[in-house]
């Protein structure tokens, strides 16, 4: 089975109505057994950000000004995969990308935005009070 192309928005703002506004563009070839990680090694390496420095929220919507739904697994990645296989306009359903800067607190703590995550010896993450 060949590949989905994918169009990644980038660099924009969402403004009220649920719509990705002033945005910069670039095409990706997704391989259909694309994991989580994968997808997300992708989309920085092309936009050339440095993973021990940002983070990205990857989302996209099935509806013009509809709900934004999350890419967070690779069982949302094969989800988007599958909704993509079946749509032929390379334009509808297009990833919306929003980067973070990681600023690293101390031992096994991370800051993304606001939020601050610890992540125990298991690998499990929780969020903790900033």
């Amino acid at each position: 089975m060949k590949p989905v192309s994918v169009l990644v928005y980038y660099d924009g703002e969402w403004n009220h109505s649920w719509s990705y506004d002033a945005y910069a563009i670039v095409g990706k070839i997704v391989p259909l057994e694309c994991s989580y990680v994968k997808l997300v090694k992708i989309i920085m390496k092309e936009l050339q950000w440095d993973q021990s420095q940002h983070a990205i929220k990857i989302q996209y919507q099935v509806m013009d000004d509809g709900l934004l739904i999350k890419i967070c697994s690779d069982i949302s990645v094969y989800f988007y995969i599958q909704v993509k296989k079946t749509e032929s306009n390379l334009t509808k359903f297009p990833l919306s990308v929003d980067v973070e800067n990681v600023v690293y607190i101390e031992d096994n703590q991370i800051c993304l935005g606001n939020a601050v995550t610890s992540e125990d010896n298991s690998g499990h993450s929780q969020e903790v009070n900033a």
